[in-house]
C-alpha cells in the first residue's frame, strides 16, 4: 500500500513538472532588441560630393562617451517634463556607445569618400596612420515614441600631429513620426546621420585647406 502511495506521489510530481515546463514553453519573450543603423541615417538634403583632397583620408571615430543613465541595455525615453523612463522590454542589442560610433563612422566615410575609417578602440598601428580623429561626448540622446528625439553632443577634431582643429557642440531634434520604439530608433539614426554630416564637412574643409597649402 505504501509502495502505491509513493508511486502516486512521484507521478503527481512528474505531471506537475511537465505542466510547468509546458506553460513556460508557451510564454513568448516580449523583449524586443534594436540596433542603430546608418541605413536610415542621414540629414535632409543631398550630401556633398567628396573632394579629391579628402578621398582616401584615414579617420578615427572615438572614443564616444555617453551619460551614465544611457549606459545600459534598456532603451531610455524622456518626456517633455524631463522625466525619464527605462523600458523593460525594449533594449539595445549592443552597447549604445559602440552603435553610435559605428553609425558615425559609416556616415563620415560616405561623406568624405573614404573607406579608411576606424572605430575606437584602435587595433594594431592604426593610430599612427590616422589623418584625423574625432572624439564625441554625448550629453543627451533620447526622446519618446510619438514625440521627438534630441541629440546634444560635443565633438573634438584633431589632426595627425594631435593638434586640435575644431571643438564644437551640435544640438538637434527630430520628430518621431510613429508611436513605437522602431520609429524612435529611426529618428535617432537620422540625428546621427546629421551629426556625421557636420563632422564630415569639417574634415572636408580641413582637407581642402591642407591641399591648397601643399
Amino acid at each position: 500500500m505504501m509502495r502505491h502511495s509513493a508511486s502516486r506521489v512521484a507521478l503527481l510530481f512528474l505531471t506537475a513538472g511537465a505542466l510547468t515546463l509546458a506553460a513556460c514553453a508557451g510564454v513568448a519573450d516580449p523583449t524586443r532588441y534594436y540596433v542603430l543603423s546608418s541605413s536610415s541615417a542621414g540629414p535632409s538634403g543631398s550630401p556633398r560630393t567628396p573632394a579629391s583632397s579628402a578621398a582616401g583620408v584615414a579617420v578615427g571615430v572615438g572614443p564616444v562617451l555617453i551619460p551614465g543613465y544611457l549606459n545600459r541595455a534598456q532603451i531610455v525615453t524622456r518626456n517633455g517634463s524631463d522625466e525619464v523612463e527605462i523600458s523593460a522590454y525594449h533594449r539595445w542589442a549592443e552597447p549604445l556607445d559602440s552603435g553610435i560610433g559605428q553609425v558615425l563612422a559609416n556616415g563620415i566615410g560616405a561623406q568624405v569618400g573614404s573607406e579608411r575609417v576606424a572605430v575606437f578602440p584602435w587595433r594594431g598601428g592604426i593610430a599612427r596612420v590616422l589623418d584625423y580623429q574625432v572624439a564625441v561626448v554625448i550629453l543627451r540622446f533620447e526622446g519618446s515614441p510619438g514625440g521627438q528625439v534630441t541629440l546634444d553632443a560635443r565633438w573634438r577634431l584633431v589632426g595627425r600631429d594631435g593638434q586640435e582643429l575644431a571643438l564644437k557642440r551640435s544640438t538637434m531634434s527630430e520628430p518621431v513620426t510613429g508611436s513605437g520604439y522602431q520609429s524612435l530608433v529611426i529618428g535617432m539614426n537620422r540625428l546621427l546621420g546629421t551629426l556625421a554630416h557636420e563632422i564630415a564637412a569639417e574634415i572636408l574643409a580641413r582637407a581642402d585647406s591642407r591641399a591648397s597649402k601643399s
